[in-house]
């Protein structure tokens, strides 16, 4: 009774005004992005009528890292979102589920072998995203549909570990492999241009439109799987179908900034916190405040260790991490 409550209960804040909160806090977060980074001398001012230098250095440089960050965040958040839905756990992520280092491992096995020099590094990654997802489910008993929540989080551990490893394994076979990935293995996107942010939009919009399908299905999982099963949901295919859609997200998302944790698994939450259980609102807004986490997050990577830029995954893991552990201590409910 309780996930039913939960599934569709309305939020703590009124809509509208969680809406127009979250609408605020994105534009300022991409105000923020575009205001800092490179050249100290161009800011705020220069957005509204940028020359020379300026617009150089806010078209070329700033721009696309402010898009791919809208939709590092929009993907990362969908998929977090979809998996805790899917499989009922409130821990579910693509870093805790292996799928982040599931992603890594088929980007690195696209890189090192020549048995893969001529398929795309975003299929590799979600080919990789995607067989991380299955072999965790499929220890956890999912497929079956008797998922184990201890046994999900115990696969994916494992899994990520071993697909880990198997990355730097990878880069011990390859020198100059190893030298150009270290910064990547933790998150970044120093050297985004605009080709990657059409890659990222290629993939994560028509995610965004597949979550909002599935949407329907992932209320009816919040009623526990028999009920979702009477209901004409069968709760294998929404696993399936859920699995595919966070693995490509992951997987394109991976192939770009490197594996991001923490988004996924805090915003799903906040979203809940503000807006209730309701999938169809849900998707949205997961988006929207996933899009604004990394924005700020993308700010704040240019302006923490200045001149010198933190990547932004370490300061999303600094932002995400403690949120995430007050959560658990707190609040009396996380899913």
């Amino acid at each position: 009774m309780s996930h039913s409550v939960t599934a569709h209960g309305a939020g703590k804040l009124p809509r509208g005004l969680a809406v127009g909160l979250a609408l605020a806090v994105l534009f300022s977060g991409a105000l923020f992005s575009l205001a800092t980074g490179g050249r100290s001398d161009v800011g705020l001012t220069d957005l509204w009528a940028p020359e020379g230098i300026a617009a150089t250095v806010i078209y070329d440089t700033r721009a696309p890292r402010m898009f791919a960050a809208t939709l590092l965040g929009l993907n990362l958040s969908l998929s977090g979102l979809i998996l805790q839905a899917a499989t009922r756990n409130p821990l579910a992520s693509p870093a805790i589920l292996g799928l982040n280092q599931g992603a890594a491992l088929g980007l690195s096995l696209g890189l090192v072998l020549p048995l893969f020099s001529g398929v795309p590094l975003q299929v590799m990654a979600l080919v990789g995203a995607f067989g991380a997802g299955v072999v965790t489910f499929a220890i956890s008993g999912g497929f079956t549909g008797r998922m184990d929540s201890l046994r999900l989080v115990l696969g994916g551990v494992a899994v990520g570990a071993f697909s880990y490893a198997m990355v730097r394994f990878a880069f011990t076979l390859e020198d100059e492999l190893a030298r150009s990935v270290v910064r990547w293995t933790v998150g970044d996107i120093t050297d985004i241009r605009w080709p990657a942010v059409r890659r990222l939009a290629l993939w994560g919009l028509p995610g965004l439109f597949a979550a909002l399908a599935l949407s329907q299905r992932l209320n009816l999982m919040a009623l526990g799987q028999a009920s979702a099963q009477g209901l004409g949901a069968d709760s294998r295919i929404t696993l399936l179908l859920g699995t595919l859609i966070a693995a490509a997200l992951t997987g394109v998302s991976v192939s770009v900034a490197g594996p991001i944790a923490f988004v996924g698994l805090v915003v799903p939450h906040l979203a809940k916190l503000l807006f209730g259980g309701d999938h169809r609102i849900l998707v949205p807004v997961s988006a929207l405040l996933g899009a604004a986490l990394m924005l700020y997050a993308d700010g704040v990577s240019k302006v923490l260790t200045a001149p010198v830029e933190a990547p932004v995954g370490v300061v999303v893991a600094l932002i995400g991490a403690p949120w995430f552990l007050w959560q658990t201590v707190f609040a009396r409910d996380l899913s």
